[in-house]
């Protein structure tokens, strides 16, 4: 509301954190009929996730044997197959809020997604010996995602990857996930756990 003055100019907002920080920074933690001001932190939020999924680009162009085709990505060890099953609980369930128009869930769903589970366990898992192909392959589909969200910044990206010869993002049908074995995953979601509960431990011996 002016009367309140809250009012700002969407331009300069934009010079600092970019449109698709300003896009997803309006959009996050909205509920339907409910009226809140302009959050400046959800858009700082917004801008460090697309600094997050910059990261996780640059990663994964930087393995070797990034030359692999993503289209022959197949899932091989406990890891990828958990991924790929939490990917694919992504896709349902933000296809779902797209169709109900419920934004916001769905801008959660891909951030925590994006966040947790790909950058801080899958990637991290990854790293001594990583699945070139499918991690291409995830990072295709995630672009995919989330270019309603974020269409400049996952358009650039994937100009930059330069994976299919002049292919646009914007151009590219909803992506059908690879499936992962619930067994294997919950193989990694057993590992995850104790990772999770033993980083409790320390940090809770640590503050005595």
């Amino acid at each position: 509301s002016k009367s309140l003055g809250n009012v700002i100019n969407p331009i300069d907002v934009i010079d600092q954190y970019g449109s698709d920080a300003l896009r997803m920074g309006i959009v996050a933690g909205r509920a339907p009929a409910v009226n809140r001001g302009y959050d400046h932190r959800k858009v700082e939020e917004a801008r460090n996730f697309c600094n997050k999924l910059w990261n996780i680009a640059r990663f994964i162009e930087g393995l070797e044997g990034a030359d692999l085709d993503h289209h022959t990505a197949k899932p091989e060890s406990a890891a990828d197959h958990w991924i790929l099953t939490k990917l694919q609980q992504l896709e349902q369930g933000l296809a779902g809020d797209l169709d109900s128009y419920r934004f916001a869930e769905g801008y959660d769903k891909l951030y925590h997604f994006i966040w947790d589970e790909l950058a801080d366990w899958y990637l991290e898992a990854s790293k001594e010996k990583p699945n070139v192909a499918l991690l291409r392959r995830i990072l295709a589909d995630v672009l995919t995602l989330l270019h309603p969200y974020a269409p400049f910044v996952t358009e650039t990206i994937w100009q930059t990857l330069g994976w299919e010869k002049d292919s646009l993002l914007a151009n590219r049908t909803w992506p059908v996930i690879l499936k992962g074995t619930e067994k294997h995953a919950a193989d990694f979601e057993e590992i995850k756990n104790i990772v999770s509960e033993s980083r409790y431990i320390i940090k809770a011996l640590h503050a005595k």
